[in-house]
């Protein structure tokens, strides 16, 4: 099932942002209306998956009718996984009134240390209410920072005992910051003595889409299988939907072609003719050597970031037209 955008509004403009091409102020500033949110519902019913549904933005807890959508989802027995900052000043609000019913969240959150006070309330009044229903995610930076705050906070407000980190994935206009090649060995190094740490205190890693298995070596991908944080490398997210009801593969491959879901029999339709138009692309790999490379010929890479792979690529034109 896929990821809804509620709006394309975000309360924070961070630069690393891999939504930046469908977000606002980029485009208009749009929530996802009544009528496109039913009309999603039907479609999604005519072929159920694993009745997972992700709500996400821009940031959904400033859609102005959450809290309802999230009831009209659970009456349609949906298992819900909201994916916020929480720093707004409707989210300690929300976290109160939905922390009795089966609602996940995942919480995109930066250093602390970047917080205003007002953010840090709106973080930690929420995050104490929702306690084991919500993890953390955050991207490993590339600098000389360690990232145990965040072993912190799930400790301190006794959060799910697993954290979802990333790396800083472009969009394919590289409209965001995004890392270097050459920085990718800093953060697995940064990611691997976070699982060092995390594994002394129960706690577990798990990985965003987007990060390679050759940026780690064979030494650290051991360690991180000891640490109980085992790598898993891949790039074939769920499907995106706009808040004006276009479906598009994934926020960094926005602008590569879209089309509305009703113009789809099913989700799987859709999710068939988004992959259909990579394949090819995914065949090429990342570098020369991802032809040769054990993983990728055993399926367990796909050679990461589809996004990052297709930049500079020269014969493109044909995947941005939409047949």
């Amino acid at each position: 099932m896929p990821n809804l955008m509620l709006t394309n509004w975000c309360n924070y403009k961070c630069p690393y942002c891999f939504g930046k091409d469908m977000m606002h102020p980029k485009l208009p500033a749009l929530n996802m209306q009544e009528d496109t949110f039913e009309g999603i519902i039907q479609w999604l019913n005519k072929d159920r998956q694993d009745n997972v549904i992700h709500l996400m933005g821009g940031e959904p807890t400033l859609h102005p009718h959450f809290e309802k959508i999230v009831q009209r989802l659970m009456e349609e027995e949906f298992k819900i996984t909201v994916f916020s900052n929480l720093a707004t000043d409707q989210a300690p609000s929300l976290a109160d009134k939905l922390n009795l019913f089966p609602v996940r969240w995942v919480v995109n959150v930066n250093n602390p240390v970047k917080w205003s006070e007002k953010q840090r309330h709106n973080i930690e009044s929420s995050l104490a209410l929702l306690a084991d229903k919500a993890c953390l995610t955050f991207n490993v930076m590339p600098d000389g920072s360690d990232d145990n705050w965040a072993l912190d906070l799930t400790e301190k407000y006794n959060l799910e005992k697993y954290i979802k980190v990333g790396f800083l994935l472009p969009t394919y206009e590289q409209s965001n910051m995004a890392l270097n090649d050459n920085e990718y060995a800093t953060v697995a190094t940064k990611v691997t003595e976070l699982a060092i740490e995390a594994a002394k205190r129960d706690i577990r890693l798990e990985y965003e889409c987007g990060v390679p298995t050759c940026a780690f070596t064979d030494e650290q991908l051991g360690t991180l299988w000891k640490c109980g944080s085992p790598l898993s490398s891949g790039c074939c997210s769920r499907l995106d939907i706009t808040p004006d009801g276009w479906v598009i593969y994934c926020l960094p491959l926005a602008t590569m072609g879209k089309k509305k879901y009703y113009e789809f029999e099913n989700y799987s339709a859709a999710k068939d003719w988004h992959e259909k138009r990579y394949a090819p692309y995914r065949a090429m790999g990342r570098t020369t050597e991802c032809a040769m490379c054990p993983l990728r010929k055993s399926d367990s890479c796909n050679a990461a970031c589809l996004a990052k792979n297709l930049i500079g690529c020269s014969n493109i034109d044909k995947l941005k037209s939409v047949d």
